[in-house]
């Protein structure tokens, strides 16, 4: 499974789960990406090394000194999702109700096109890729 793949998934689900207005299982998705983006035991890879077994190779790691930090693009805007989240469903709904449809909307069309702007962003910032 690719990483594009699954922000489609990641994206279809929060609206799914917005949509429902279930508070418990947005709890839990937050959960789930401060676990992913802290752990580094992303759904993605796990799901390739079930498939791949011992073919599948992670990207290499970089040089030291090629990138400012050391963590990965990918595990950072989990973290991010989940903080944005977190501040606007958890603790300012009534004002920012709009933002995690946003989010939602955001990460579905990110992994239906393939660009996501916040990924870029994270990467020209010097977090690895």
């Amino acid at each position: 499974m690719t990483e594009r793949t699954f922000r489609i998934i990641l994206g279809v689900l929060l609206l799914i789960v917005l949509y429902s207005e279930q508070a418990t299982l947005i709890y839990l998705y937050i959960g789930i990406l401060v676990f992913e983006g802290i752990t580094n035991w992303r759904i993605p890879i796990i799901i390739s090394r079930l498939r791949y077994g011992k073919t599948y190779q992670e990207l290499p790691a970089a040089a030291p000194g090629t990138y400012r930090f050391g963590f990965e693009a990918e595990r950072v805007l989990r973290l991010v999702i989940a903080v944005l989240l977190a501040i606007s469903f958890v603790l300012f709904h009534d004002v920012l109700w709009f933002f995690p449809w946003f989010i939602g909307f955001a990460l579905t069309m990110a992994g239906i096109t393939g660009i996501c702007p916040m990924a870029i962003f994270m990467r020209k910032v010097g977090f690895r890729g």
